[in-house]
Formats: C-alpha cells, sequence, structure tokens
C-alpha cells in the first residue's frame, strides 16, 4: 500500500512539474518520462500488493527496486525534490514488503 500511494503521489508531483510552466521542466522529456515511470511503479505497487506468486514477487520487486532509483536519479537530475521524497517513500515501501509478517497469537492457542 506504500509503495502505491507514494507512487500515486508521484504521478501528481511529475505531472504538475511538466504542466506548470514556471516550474523551469514543463513539456521537457525528462519530465514525461518521470511520469511514465512513476505509473510504472504504482502498477508494480498494485500487483505487489495483492501477493503475486513468489517468483512473480521478486521479478517485481527487483523491478520496482530498479525502478524507484531509477525515478529518484531523473528527479534528481530535474531539481524535482518533492519527486524525489516520493521516490525515497517508494523505496522504504518496497524494503517494508521483505520484513515478516507477525500475527498475533495467545500463548499456547495457534
Amino acid at each position: 500500500m506504500i509503495v502505491l500511494l507514494a507512487a500515486i503521489v508521484g504521478i501528481a508531483v511529475s505531472a504538475y512539474n511538466f504542466l506548470a510552466p514556471l516550474t523551469g521542466i514543463n513539456g521537457t522529456p525528462g519530465a514525461l518520462l518521470v511520469i511514465v515511470s512513476s505509473i510504472l511503479l504504482a502498477v508494480d505497487g498494485l500487483i505487489l500488493w495483492f501477493g503475486p506468486p513468489r517468483a512473480l514477487f521478486w521479478i517485481l520487486w527487483v523491478l520496482g527496486i530498479l525502478g524507484a532509483l531509477g525515478t529518484f536519479t531523473a528527479a534528481w537530475f530535474l531539481h524535482a525534490w518533492w519527486l524525489m521524497a516520493a521516490s525515497a517513500v517508494v523505496l522504504a515501501g518496497l524494503l517494508v514488503t521483505l520484513l515478516p509478517v507477525r500475527t498475533a497469537s495467545i500463548k499456547g492457542h495457534n
């Protein structure tokens, strides 16, 4: 869920940067590329949220990490600081997906 929400924020920020005339990067191919990469991260987050099979999970997880790192780097070159923050949250969300799920249990009851 974290990955999906942060990617949606990334889409909004990158769309604003592409469309607003005073951002300095409006209408540039780099800003358009970041919109596309943010959309792909949102799709990745949506698929990971539904829990794909194990092999597909790892493929999508690695692609998500690469996509988030690429988006972070592009945002750095574009001086899009809010997009960098959203990409960092996507990276954190992807790392959270690796944490083991703990279920509450009462001692002696499984």
